[in-house]
């Protein structure tokens, strides 16, 4: 993912930001989904045409090569070299459909995965800035609530210098207090954040209070939640809505994009808690109810099925197996189809317990990118049996009633 890292959330952010007329960012990704899944519907549509009609060609000259093969079955060479005549003379191009096949799949992928990685970049840099904005709150609330009593103070660096200051007075209790919680040689850097919090809930418990009120509110404003979802930037699952640093510190990618700025690190670490202490007590409970997840898993399945019945004939439909070999003289299962048929089957399983994982383990932003895609997904595969059987029937009746042209 590292290699997609960097110019996937440039290329996504401008396209899925088409949609900010939509006031809510869960419904853009709908929306966009959607679009995207329209605008890409007939190459899909396209794909599964050429594969279903090659399959049915190849149905169609299953008998032609069962006698070939019992003619020629002796001679490896021979067999492939009449075989391959036999294709040019029907017009099978066994590479077609295996071409379209794989320009769907590498396109697909393509945006599978860079949309993934965009999508991750764009809830790292929105995590990051949500924080900022109540970052913000919390310190012009603060120098304006101690205004109220000295009107020197203008900045937090003020309010900062002044903490400071204090904090040397507490650094033994601090120290004391870690011990006796249990922490047996506590680092300076702790010793420093525990006389930080000493100062703050002491000195300035009253002014905290409301700054943290007022950060509440400005993260009702500003969060970026869908239905029953709390934060769409979170997975949707038992983690809470918002999270402690250990949380922000992976989810806003902290060490990459302040790698080579510890100082700034130190700092949120320091503040995070008393800045977002209300915001983290309200939704500390689960995020979501694995709905999506589930959804994801059922959905991919469904579609899957719908696929592979898609490429059938009713002719093969129709018929019934038995130990692999069809009864009344029918032909054998072709080995090539036998081992598609193998595949898929193995897919239809595989892909929705993938579905489910990104699902669970990343955000809920891109987890609705994929059940709106896996339904839409459906959508188009019902469409496309719809289409194939309205073809189907106006080939039928052409070949029934062949036009007959008369000369003078």
């Amino acid at each position: 993912m590292n290699l997609l890292a960097g110019w996937t959330m440039d290329m996504w952010s401008p396209i899925i930001n088409l949609f900010s007329f939509i006031p809510n960012y869960g419904w853009m990704i709908i929306v966009f989904t959607i679009i995207l899944k329209l605008v890409l519907s007939p190459l899909d549509i396209w794909q599964r045409k050429v594969s279903r009609d090659s399959m049915m060609k190849q149905q169609r000259l299953q008998p032609q090569i069962q006698k070939l093969q019992k003619q020629y079955g002796n001679n490896r060479e021979l067999l492939n070299k009449k075989t391959m005549a036999l294709y040019k003379k029907e017009g099978y191009n066994v590479i077609g459909s295996c071409l379209s096949m794989f320009i769907n799949m590498a396109l697909t992928l393509f945006i599978f995965f860079t949309l993934f990685t965009g999508l991750a970049e764009i809830s790292q840099d929105k995590t990051y800035k949500q924080y900022e904005t109540l970052e913000e709150t919390y310190k012009t609330t603060f120098v304006q609530e101690l205004q109220k009593t000295d009107d020197s103070i203008t900045e937090y660096a003020q309010v900062n210098q002044l903490i400071n200051a204090e904090i040397e007075n507490y650094k033994a209790e601090a120290e004391q207090t870690l011990i006796d919680a249990g922490t047996a040689e506590p680092t300076e850097e702790q010793v420093n954040a525990k006389a930080y919090e000493l100062v703050v809930t002491n000195e300035y418990a009253e002014v905290l209070q409301i700054a943290q009120q007022a950060v509440a509110t400005k993260y009702e404003e500003i969060k970026d939640s869908w239905l029953w979802v709390d934060s769409i930037w979170r997975p949707e699952t038992y983690q809470s809505g918002f999270g402690n640093f250990n949380d922000f510190y992976s989810m806003a990618n902290l060490g990459s994009k302040f790698g080579e700025n510890p100082d700034r690190i130190n700092e949120i670490s320091r503040e995070y808690n008393f800045v977002t202490e209300d915001i983290q007590q309200k939704y500390s409970s689960w995020n979501g109810y694995f709905i999506l997840a589930i959804l994801a898993g059922v959905i991919t399945y469904f579609s899957f099925m719908l696929t592979q019945n898609n490429t059938l004939t009713k002719k093969e439909k129709k018929q019934e197996p038995v130990n692999g070999k069809f009864v009344n003289g029918q032909r054998k299962e072709d080995a090539s189809n036998a081992q598609q048929t193998k595949g898929m089957n193995a897919l239809k399983y595989i892909m929705p317990i993938i579905m489910i994982i990104f699902v669970l383990f990343y955000s809920t932003a891109f987890a609705l990118y994929i059940v709106t895609n896996s339904l839409m997904s459906v959508f188009i595969s019902l469409a496309c049996i719809k289409i194939f059987e309205i073809w189907d029937k106006k080939k039928a009746n052409k070949d029934k009633n062949p036009k007959v042209e008369y000369s003078r």
